[in-house]
């Protein structure tokens, strides 16, 4: 998908001949008038149909787990008056923006690279669709960055003034419309091209004749929604590491207080590297992917640029799926009020209201 920005959001085309630059007619005479470049932008569609049976249940096992592990976290949060609070709001926030991502990433890129007719869905679903994929995942990333700096200052800075419910509403609008700004230049890049003599319809993202402004936004794209989120993390993470290791509990304490304090620690320190290792892990393959495609597009082979694709995209998806587990299974007391909700959703004749909540704080 040579001239893509952000190939990452749902394109599933490599490399196509920019001869013109008139519009749909430059795709069309590209792929009418130079039969050898036909054969070649095609020539890995076979393998990934070869792999149908295999790819097709690893995205259904991540819409599966991913919407109902962030449906519950929703679930929990909204029910749960005592979890009202910034950190919750923010995790909720990143609940439904993978929520949104699993419905309408996954699927879409699924019809796209198995159905030989290419995009089905018709044009306004091309631009809405390839809008809404990459504002989810922007918003899943910045929402990650802002829980980390969130509990930075909760843990290194505990005498200093939380932020506000007030300021939360304006953060996450600030993330939702930085998103949309974010996405605004590949939404205006993005065509919708019907090949009627192949049978073909394409919805891709091309930048005619604009190499040098497509490689700036490939980047900065980049920098942006990994790079900085991701030093962000480890630093925030890091320091909360630090302060935890060096705090020490005032007062006397028994053999078994100083034991289950260290296994407290322990296991904060295993979440935390656990959240770094699965934002890095999992957004890693399709940031080198697009990196070696811009850089140039022969070093990713012909045959198998589709399917490395969608196995990169595959495992960007896939964090949709950790976040649920990590920012909240992993804690007991979630663990806890969600059986007890259910519990209290069981007894007859006992409005759930009157169910006795813990406060719990992600």
């Amino acid at each position: 998908m040579d001239g893509s920005g952000s190939g990452w959001t749902g394109g599933l085309l490599p490399s196509v001949s920019e001869k013109t630059t008139e519009g749909h007619s430059a795709f069309e005479m590209a792929v009418q008038n130079d039969s050898a470049n036909h054969s070649s932008l095609f020539a890995d569609v076979a393998l990934l149909q070869s792999f149908k049976l295999l790819i097709i249940p690893c995205y259904s096992l991540v819409v599966v787990v991913g919407v109902l592990g962030n449906y519950l976290l929703l679930y929990v949060i909204c029910r749960t008056r005592k979890m009202h609070n910034v950190t919750n709001f923010f995790i909720g926030n990143l609940a439904f923006s993978d929520m949104l991502m699993c419905v309408t990433c996954v699927p879409f890129t699924l019809a796209y690279a198995f159905n030989p007719r290419g995009w089905v869905f018709g044009r306004f679903m091309c631009y809405l669709v390839f809008l809404i994929q990459p504002v989810t995942v922007y918003v899943s990333v910045f929402t990650l960055t802002a829980i980390a700096v969130d509990r930075y200052y909760a843990t290194v800075h505990p005498l200093k003034k939380r932020t506000s419910v007030s300021t939360c509403a304006y953060v996450l609008s600030g993330i939702w419309l930085l998103s949309c700004g974010l996405v605004a230049p590949a939404v205006a890049h993005t065509y919708h091209v019907e090949f009627r003599e192949e049978g073909l319809t394409i919805c891709e993202e091309f930048w005619l004749g604009q190499e040098k402004e497509r490689l700036a936004y490939a980047y900065s794209t980049l920098l942006v929604t990994y790079v900085l989120p991701l030093s962000a993390v480890c630093t925030s993470y890091l320091c909360i590491s630090f302060k935890l290791r060096n705090c020490v509990a005032p007062g006397h304490r028994s053999r078994d207080q100083a034991e289950a304090q260290r296994a407290r620690k322990r296991k904060i320190f295993r979440l935390v590297a656990l959240v770094v290792a699965a934002f890095g892990v999992c957004w890693l393959p399709i940031h080198v992917f697009n990196v070696l495609r811009d850089i140039d597009i022969r070093l990713i082979n012909k045959r198998h640029f589709l399917l490395i694709q969608l196995l990169c995209h595959l495992c960007a998806m896939s964090s949709s799926c950790c976040n649920p587990f990590l920012y909240a299974w992993l804690h007991d007391r979630f663990r806890a009020e969600l059986r007890k909700m259910f519990t209290c959703h069981h007894r007859i004749g006992i409005p759930t209201n009157h169910c006795a909540m813990a406060s719990v704080v992600l």
